[in-house]
Order: C-alpha cells, then sequence, then structure tokens
C-alpha cells in the first residue's frame, strides 16, 4: 500500500473495543511521532503514554469528550517551549512547538492506520492546566492528544475538496483543466505534460482546418 492510500485510510471512532494495545503497537506509534520533521531540527516532542483510568478521567474532564472513558490508551503530546524559545524567541516559539507537534500526531495517526488502529485527536485545550495535572515543568505543555482504540466502525475522514478546487499553475486562481482529480494525476509536471498533448492536437487540427479551407 503507497503512503498517499494510508493517508486516506486514517480513520477515527465513536465507540472503541475494550481492547489492550500492545507495548509493541504502541511503540512503533511513538516512533513515528519521534521522527517527525522538526522546526530547525531542535526535537521539542515529548510523549506521556497514559492507560489509568485515574488520569484519562483527568483528560476527559480537559476535553470534555465522552470517547475518552472509552480509549484504552491517549498519548499526550507535549512541546518543551523553552527549548524551541533557544532557537527561534519566546515568541515565535509556540508557533513553532505546534507545528512541529502536528507533524508527530500525523506521524503517530498513519502509523496507528497500519496497525489496524482508530484515532481520536484533540488540540486547543487548556494544555497549561493538563501539564499541571501530569507534573509538566513550566517550559513543556501538552499541544496535542490522541487517542488510540480498535473499534468495529470506524469513521472515515470526511469528503476532501476536488485537488482543481485548490491547487493552481503559478499564481492563485489559475485553474487549467480538472485533471487533478483523475486517479492517475502525477502532479504538476505531468499536468503539464498532458496539457502540452492536448494543445498539440488542437493546434494540429486547427492547421488542417485552415488548410482546407484555403
Amino acid at each position: 500500500m503507497s503512503v498517499l492510500e494510508k493517508c486516506k485510510q486514517i480513520t477515527s471512532f465513536n465507540h472503541c473495543r475494550d481492547e489492550t494495545i500492545s507495548r509493541k503497537v504502541i511503540g512503533r506509534v511513538l516512533e513515528g511521532g519521534r521522527n517527525a520533521p522538526s522546526p530547525g531540527g531542535v526535537q521539542s516532542v515529548k510523549f506521556i503514554v497514559v492507560e489509568t483510568d485515574e488520569t484519562m478521567e483527568q483528560i476527559e474532564h480537559i476535553v470534555d469528550d465522552s470517547r475518552v472513558e472509552e480509549a484504552p490508551t491517549a498519548v499526550v503530546v507535549l512541546t518543551d517551549r523553552g527549548r524551541m524559545a533557544r532557537r527561534f524567541g519566546r515568541e515565535e516559539a509556540i508557533e513553532a512547538c505546534e507545528a512541529e507537534s502536528s507533524a508527530a500526531v500525523h506521524n503517530m495517526r498513519l502509523v496507528e492506520s497500519e496497525n489496524g488502529l482508530s484515532t481520536v485527536r484533540f488540540s486547543g485545550f487548556d494544555g497549561e492546566v493538563l501539564g499541571d495535572m501530569l507534573t509538566c515543568p513550566d517550559n513543556v505543555v501538552p499541544t496535542d492528544i490522541v487517542l488510540l482504540g480498535y473499534t468495529g466502525n470506524p469513521v472515515p475522514m470526511g469528503e476532501k475538496y476536488g485537488m482543481n478546487e485548490i491547487c493552481y499553475y503559478e499564481e492563485y486562481g489559475n485553474q487549467v483543466s480538472t485533471f487533478f482529480d483523475g486517479p492517475e494525476w502525477e502532479g504538476v509536471s505531468e499536468e503539464r505534460r498532458i496539457f502540452r498533448k492536448k494543445y498539440k492536437g488542437f493546434r494540429d487540427k486547427l492547421s488542417r482546418i485552415i488548410r482546407k479551407v484555403l
């Protein structure tokens, strides 16, 4: 299966089974997150694996979502803002940390999907409150939470906009054709090749018509 196909097969859940996730699988998921790109190579991301009922209840209180109660495992993604600030400055550190956390979560969800798991991601919560609950240092703040679980009813991602609706040539709004939506589209270079071929065919046809008229 290609990476593109894996991206399309990421799922979430409304309900999941009460089934323990093996340490081996969790380790693979964390490896995916650890190997995500990092702004400036700072590597500010850290992880807390949560499985106890008490801590899961604390997370549920923070995000106010009943799915936390059913999930056997959650991974809290932390970022070290102090470390990032030494590279980019305090003002830009928060944005850089959030970018790194998002990249880590995406990698984790790809690995989870590969291992038959569905996931739920939470962000935008009060990270400082959760950080206090998890005894994090002041400079280390939770930015994302990922629930892991096995489910018999995975929820697929919503339908995406067509490629021709969001991708342009050279400048915004310059939509050349609807070939972006084709299953065989292989990028801008391929689209240009197709366009040149169609243009050449049209030009040759027009030349034949002109010769007949003249």
